[in-house]
């Protein structure tokens, strides 16, 4: 069984290598999107934090772990009025197999909007919608070793254009508990369409990350660091004829720019064993999303709130986008029932 395994996503990873896009558009890029709380919380991406909530694997699979059996968790999106996401995960161990399983799923709904012909006349409504089911497994390498695997189903609707598409995630962690330091690998969103927009056939956005978290020996706080991206070097678009009618100048990026434009940086401050409060910036979502000569705020910031309430666990997270725009996720990890290992 684990031959198969390695045989079936040794032949999506070499079959994806074709069809992932390294600059511009993709699609099915809800895919990037962050549906943990905390993650988001922690600057948009994470993967090398393990703990009890089960909807991590969603960014790295080898964060599953046996302590995860019986875990459910609900997570809820305001993205906009009428743009609302949902996801849901669970867990379960074998222990024949020592081998964890998880199982989300996504829902994003963007509401309904009036369809009207070539010429402007309204021809009723149409919704469109967004949705993943993904299936992950992880297991352990010795004592500190973990690596795992997601499968992704994904359907999407706009109207009378759906496309289908599979698409399959891979990740490592190492974990020294004794030393409180963690390391994350993870290749994200490889795949392909089955079924396109109208014969169009698009890439999917594919990403690669590593990333650490070390938590200081006599302080509460736990530091972690992300590198999103790494197979491409310049993650800055710029439209020289756009800052020229604008703004009169264009404002060059530096290689330090486009190094930093990588890296996310995340800190939890453990208050008692119940409360956690967390902090996140994401150098890429500013540098995007900033607005030149005006005030930008928050922007590219992130941060939320963890609650312990014995075997319910409360998470709120906010996200600021730009100055007038943020984003709010609220998530409830449940425990149904202990794994005594």
């Amino acid at each position: 069984m684990r031959s198969i395994a390695c045989l079936f996503y040794f032949f999506v990873c070499c079959y994806s290598t074709s069809s992932q896009t390294l600059g511009g558009s993709a699609t099915y890029n809800f895919l990037k999107m962050q549906w943990v709380p905390q993650a988001s919380a922690l600057g948009g991406r994470n993967v090398s934090t393990f703990n009890n909530d089960v909807g991590l694997f969603n960014d790295n699979p080898a964060l599953l772990r046996y302590q995860h059996h019986g875990n459910i968790s609900a997570n809820f999106a305001s993205i906009a009025p009428t743009i609302n996401g949902l996801f849901g995960a669970g867990a379960y161990h074998h222990e024949g197999w020592n081998t964890t399983f998880a199982t989300g799923i996504a829902h994003l709904l963007y509401g309904s909007e009036t369809q009207t012909d070539a010429a402007g006349n309204v021809m009723g409504t149409f919704t469109a919608f967004d949705q993943m089911v993904s299936l992950a497994a992880a297991r352990s390498y010795g004592q500190r070793w973990y690596y795992g695997a997601t499968l992704k189903f994904i359907n999407s609707r706009y109207g009378p254009y759906n496309s289908f598409g599979i698409a399959s995630d891979i990740g490592l962690n190492y974990y020294d508990e004794e030393n409180m330091l963690q390391v994350g690998f993870a290749a994200r969103n490889m795949g392909f369409q089955v079924r396109r927009y109208a014969n169009q056939g698009e890439d999917l956005p594919f990403d690669l990350l590593i990333g650490l978290t070390k938590q200081l020996e006599k302080a509460p706080i736990k530091f972690s660091l992300t590198a999103q991206r790494l197979h491409q070097f310049d993650l800055l678009y710029q439209d020289e004829n756009f800052d020229t009618d604008n703004y009169g100048t264009v404002v060059s990026n530096g290689i330090g720019t486009k190094i930093f434009s990588h890296f996310i940086a995340g800190a939890d401050l453990l208050v008692g064993e119940k409360i956690i409060l967390t902090l996140g910036y994401n150098m890429l979502r500013r540098k995007e999303l900033q607005i030149r000569n005006l005030a930008n705020g928050l922007t590219g910031f992130g941060y939320g709130i963890r609650l312990h309430l014995n075997s319910l666990q409360f998470q709120y997270a906010r996200t600021h986008y730009q100055s007038t725009y943020s984003q709010h996720q609220v998530s409830f990890v449940y425990k149904l029932f202990d794994y005594e290992k």
